[in-house]
């Protein structure tokens, strides 16, 4: 029997499901849900919302099982600390501060963890995420209602990453309600930007405007930060998202606006011609991960 991956991801006023086995994808349905039942982007009603998902799979005939998501919401954060190495250096005690200090993350509030990258001879490099309590807990509920496990939570970066298959590139993903801007380095994110802007609809010339804002504060921030030197220039950016799918011109004005290239999305999956690549990227992103 064909082992299948299921992947779910929530967005404001959307759920999105998509079933692959393995590289390929089999099934797909993108749920609209009244903004009612969202709040800042979470899920505020999960037993309303689980009855759509639940719904989803009987019409798509897939028995639901586990599920694999990605955090919902803007209130994850990501960043690349570089500390000096130090005997008797515990990265449970200075990681946590440094990431209050530097991020603004408390572990009162959110979930934070860390992974070490390679190192140079004197300092030592980490990732370090963290996301919401709140935000977990409304997929995690959402998920339960619906009849499914939740396999592993993801944050969005790193699915966004695997679909653009690029070692190096700046992705711009848009939702209704906000955008997230990732710096991909060697195959990895390495910076993580957020703006949530509400409810109300965001389209044409301002949001150009304000994806080309928040981008190039992005890169600003990553040339800043990182001692190995600035970006490429031929780091191309990738603009996605559903209301990019409605509007294809906003990615190459983006990227004239901040004279790089314009980068074409090409994830290494099968799927039919007309398959809504920019609606899905976060789940096809999510079901590399098993691939």
């Amino acid at each position: 029997m064909a082992r299948l991956t299921t992947t779910v991801t929530i967005e404001h006023g959307f759920i999105k499901v998509l079933v692959a086995e393995r590289q390929q994808v089999r099934a797909h349905r993108v749920l609209m849900a009244s903004p009612q039942f969202f709040r800042e982007g979470l899920v505020r009603d999960t037993q309303k919302i689980g009855a759509m998902i639940q719904a989803a799979f009987e019409e798509m005939e897939v028995a639901p099982g586990q599920a694999i998501g990605a955090v919902p919401g803007f209130q994850t954060s990501l960043r690349l600390l570089e500390l000096p190495k130090a005997q008797g250096f515990d990265p449970a005690v200075v990681i946590p501060r440094e990431a209050s200090r530097l991020m603004g993350v408390s572990q009162q509030t959110s979930l934070l963890t860390w992974h070490r990258l390679p190192s140079a001879e004197d300092r030592t490099r980490w990732l370090v995420l963290s996301a919401a309590r709140r935000a977990v807990h409304a997929y995690v509920e959402t998920m339960k209602d619906a009849g499914l496990r939740v396999n592993t939570l993801e944050m969005r970066p790193f699915a966004l990453a695997r679909a653009v298959n690029q070692p190096d590139a700046i992705i711009a993903w848009v939702a209704p309600d906000g955008c997230e801007v990732v710096v991909v380095r060697e195959s990895v994110p390495v910076l993580q930007q957020s703006l949530f802007w509400g409810a109300e609809p965001v389209e044409g010339l301002v949001l150009v405007y304000r994806l080309t804002e928040i981008i190039e504060r992005t890169i600003t921030a990553y040339d800043a930060e990182n001692p190995q030197g600035p970006l490429p220039g031929e780091a191309a950016v990738y603009v996605c998202g559903s209301p990019i799918a409605l509007d294809e011109t906003v990615g190459p004005q983006v990227s004239e606006s901040l004279q790089r290239p314009v980068g074409t999305l090409t994830p290494p999956m099968t799927y039919d011609v007309d398959f809504p690549v920019n609606d899905f990227v976060v789940n096809i992103g999510l079901t590399l991960r098993e691939a």
